[in-house]
This record gives structure tokens, C-alpha cells and sequence, in this order.
């Protein structure tokens, strides 16, 4: 008797099974790929938040260094010493340049000033101080000469980009306005500021004070201004400069923060991004606008403290 020979091949249950066992592994290999592409794009865009949020706030506390460098104040930083490092009002700057326009409202150092991407507002903060060297370049990039004759004043403070993207949150920069003075003239201010960092949703100051005893605290710009008032008004009639000094809070160091957003959205991790409060330079803020957007955009607070240098070893 004859044997049937059957052709050689598959049969549709191996065939199913084979496809099945493929399928499987298409799903797992496209699942990690997918699992990959979200985790680079969200290193990507820490990497990238990190390192515009360090690199912008290296630049300004560069400057921030050069805070009542050999200026006029007897390396006493404070809201009524002349030549103070920081200017708070009128009174930090030379007489003849008291009655400049908005002085007290606009240019100096002041407490949630202005809007930004939070629920309240951001800081403004003005310094002073004279070059070592003649030749310098100040915070808008100009340079100034002569400049070891001159003060130079920079003022920092949050402001709307130019450049908006819709569809995106409200774009805030961090800008510096650069000028300077020399006997009774004072040019630049208010004039011409530099854009110095993209994406900052909140900038805030914190101000660390040393009282006559020694002791160090850390007071928002408010709080200070507010202190130094009862102090100067419990001063002995008529006041002695000499002697009321004695009581002040001197400023020895600032506690400068920011708070950076990411240029790129962070896709479907965006579920996963729900932190809308942050602590910048001590202070909380909470992020205002569209929930839904927000999320798509990573943050991070980013604080450092400049010591001024050329007033730790004041006196009280």
C-alpha cells in the first residue's frame, strides 16, 4: 500500500501561534521605545531648565558681588545710609539726585512689584558701586569708561518677553537696566534694559540683615524697610546720625531667587506634573493661568545667596 505524502509547511494553529508571539513582542519592544522617548524628553527638558536657570542666576550674582564696592556708604548697607549698596530710596543717592522721575515708585528696590506668571508678583532689586578698574562692561553689555570715576547703578526685575508663543504660558524675562552717575548726573537709568534670562515666572529677594548684637536673620524687603522705620523712629530727638546708625540693621547678604520654566513641554508626562507651588528665596508662590497648560511645562526654583563682600566687616 501506497504512504500519502503531505507537503511540508505549517499548520494554521503554529502559523496563529507564531503571529501572536510576534505581536507580543512588537507590543513590549514599542512600549520600552515609547517609555524611552518620555524619559529623554523629560531629562532633556530638566537638563535644559537646569541649565539655563544656573547659568542666567550665575550672571546677575556675578554682578550682585560688586554690591557698595568703594562706594560712599562706610560699608553700612542700609534705607538711609548715603552710597548704600543696595538703593531703596531717595536717601541712598546723592542729593542732586533725589528728584529724579518715579525714583521711589519704579527704579529702586521694591517688594511685588511686578506681574508675573504667579498668583502674587515679583521683586525689583537696585544696586550701586564704583569699578576698581576703568574699563568695565556693565549688565546690558555696554561698556563704560572712566568707569572708576563714575557709580554704576543696575536694576534688576521681571518684565512680559517680547517673544510670545500661543498656546504656551505667559513668557517672562529677567532684565537688567544698567546706568550711572558722576557728580550730579545720573545716565541710563530706565533706558535701554538688557534681557538677561528667558522663562523666569517669579523673581523674588530675601535680605540678610545683622543686627547691632551680631546676629543674623533673614528679612523680605518689606519686613527690613518696615524694621528700620520703628528703629529710625525710637532714635533720641533731634537724631545724631553717628549715633542712631549704631541701632540700624545693616544688610550683609541677599538671598536672590528665581523660578524657571522649561521652553519644551514634557508630553504625556504632563498627567504626572501637578506641583503648582514652589518656594523662591524663601517666599511661596503658586503658578496662576491654565491649570491644563502649566502642566506641560517642567519648573524648578533656583535660589543662591550673595554675600556683599565690602560690607561684612562694618561696624554697627
Amino acid at each position: 500500500m501506497a504512504h500519502k505524502r503531505y507537503a511540508l509547511g505549517f499548520t494554521l494553529l503554529e502559523l496563529m501561534i507564531a503571529l501572536a508571539l510576534g505581536l507580543l513582542i512588537v507590543a513590549a519592544g514599542l512600549a520600552v521605545f515609547l517609555s524611552s522617548q518620555r524619559s529623554l524628553s523629560l531629562q532633556s527638558g530638566m537638563s535644559e531648565l537646569q541649565q539655563n536657570a544656573n547659568f542666567g542666576l550665575s550672571l546677575v550674582t556675578h554682578d550682585l558681588r560688586h554690591t557698595n564696592l568703594n562706594t560712599t556708604s562706610s560699608h553700612r548697607v542700609n534705607n538711609f545710609t548715603n552710597g548704600s549698596g543696595i538703593i531703596f530710596k531717595k536717601e541712598n543717592l546723592p542729593t542732586a539726585l533725589q528728584t529724579i522721575s518715579n525714583l521711589e515708585a519704579e527704579l529702586v528696590t521694591l517688594q511685588s512689584k511686578d506681574t508675573d506668571n504667579t498668583t502674587g508678583r515679583s521683586d525689583r532689586l537696585t544696586i550701586q558701586y564704583t569699578p576698581a578698574n576703568d574699563s568695565i562692561f556693565n549688565c546690558e553689555g555696554a561698556g563704560v569708561t572712566s568707569a572708576s570715576s563714575k557709580t554704576i547703578v543696575q536694576r534688576y526685575y521681571v518684565a512680559e518677553s517680547p517673544q510670545q508663543v500661543t498656546g504656551e504660558p505667559t513668557s517672562y524675562s529677567l532684565y537688567c537696566d544698567a546706568a550711572s552717575y558722576e557728580g550730579a548726573v545720573m545716565t541710563g537709568l530706565g533706558t535701554g534694559a538688557q534681557q538677561i534670562m528667558q522663562r523666569v515666572d517669579a523673581f523674588k529677594v530675601r535680605l540678610g540683615v545683622k543686627n547691632p548684637a551680631g546676629q543674623l536673620s533673614y528679612m523680605t524687603i518689606d519686613q527690613y524697610i518696615t524694621a528700620m522705620n520703628t528703629i529710625r523712629t525710637a532714635c533720641a530727638r533731634p537724631i545724631v546720625e553717628d549715633t542712631c546708625s549704631k541701632t540700624y540693621l545693616n544688610v550683609v547678604s541677599m538671598d536672590i531667587g528665581i523660578l524657571s520654566r522649561s521652553t519644551g513641554t514634557i508630553g504625556a508626562d504632563a498627567s504626572l506634573n501637578t506641583q503648582t507651588s514652589f518656594n523662591v528665596a524663601g517666599t511661596p508662590v503658586t503658578l496662576s493661568g491654565d491649570v491644563a497648560v502649566n502642566k506641560r511645562y517642567l519648573r524648578q526654583a533656583v535660589n543662591q545667596v550673595v554675600a556683599i563682600r565690602n560690607t561684612l566687616g562694618a561696624s554697627s
